[in-house]
């Protein structure tokens, strides 16, 4: 299975990734937009060869992969549906940045979801209509911006702002999909309140940060929590000094991705109370020389053991 870190860096070298396949390219970036949509949301991966509607929640691109031999989805389905968690996305991935994004692709992506809401029976407001093309036309912002509507949920998404969203996604890999679902409810608004299509991107991107610093720092416990255990884990030693798990982060790549993006430090007193409140790690003394505090693992069984209890007592409350 492909990494979201891999499907990371194709979607930022799209231009080389897709150039392996020379005449076949409009394949190869539906699939990729769905396996991105897939590891964002962290749902499972279908096509239409092997979609199974007893999975309820999985992102479906409505293509085949047969034998390695790739077909777009037909004409009449949209390109890839993802069932998420409260809501959905009927999603158009393409290629083409001229003036038939509008007339080829959204218009048809409304006709998707009507059939959608109509098959499925579902709530309208709980449907987004999402466009993903490497670069978004100015008829396709003004049509947009002239015709706003509270029933459709319009979100076009430049590939560059779906890596933004999907390097969150990683970094915060316990974002809920209801954060995924809110900064999909900016998108709207910034279309509607920009008067140009230079003025929505400034907007969006302005959004994008916010969204990803409050995402980040929700996040943040969970994060650096695993990172912590993940340093303790390395070193050949029962218990670690606290300073040398702080040592091991602050060299950490991912952690200086996320401290950035989140404009915060990481402390000795943060990594301890982290640790202790996230059942990661227990305390075990302390050094002879500093007095400075020894932890140690919680056994991963023992973690999941209490993981498991937690989830079992929040299905029997939805029973």
């Amino acid at each position: 299975m492909v990494s979201g870190r891999t499907i990371l860096r194709y979607l930022r070298k799209l231009d080389e990734y897709l150039g392996q396949f020379r005449y076949e390219q409009s394949k190869y970036f539906e699939q990729l937009i769905g396996i991105a949509l897939s590891r964002l949301l962290y749902l499972p991966f279908y096509t239409l060869d092997n979609d199974d509607e007893m999975i309820r929640h999985r992102v479906v691109w409505k293509g085949s992969d047969r034998g390695g031999t790739l077909s777009c989805a037909p004409q009449g389905e949209p390109d890839i549906i993802a069932y998420c968690y409260g809501f959905y996305l009927i999603v158009e991935a393409t290629q083409k940045t001229g003036a038939g994004q509008w007339t080829d692709e959204f218009a048809q992506a409304l006709r998707h979801k009507n059939n959608f809401v109509r098959a499925r029976n579902v709530n309208p407001t709980a449907v987004y209509i999402v466009l993903v093309t490497p670069k978004l036309h100015e008829d396709t912002f003004c049509s947009l911006h002239n015709h706003p509507s509270r029933e459709h949920k319009f979100v076009p998404l430049e590939t560059d702002v779906l890596v933004r969203i999907l390097q969150t996604s990683i970094l915060a890999f316990t974002m809920k999909h209801l954060e995924l679902r809110k900064m999909f409810n900016r998108i709207p608004e910034c279309l509607e309140n920009s008067s140009s299509l230079s003025d929505f991107q400034i907007a969006l991107e302005k959004e994008l940060r916010t969204w990803q610093k409050e995402v980040l720092r929700q996040e943040k416990r969970a994060f650096i929590g695993v990172k912590s255990y993940e340093a303790m884990q390395k070193i050949p030693r029962a218990s670690v000094a606290v300073s040398e798990i702080l040592q091991s982060l602050l060299k950490h790549p991912f952690v200086g991705q996320y401290l950035k993006i989140v404009g915060e430090e990481l402390s000795v007193s943060e990594i301890e109370r982290i640790l202790v409140d996230e059942s990661l790690g227990r305390r075990a003394g302390k050094t002879i020389q500093t007095d400075e505090p020894l932890f140690e693992c919680v056994p991963c069984a023992d973690f999941k053991g209490r993981g498991l209890r937690l989830i079992g007592a929040v299905e029997s409350i939805n029973k």
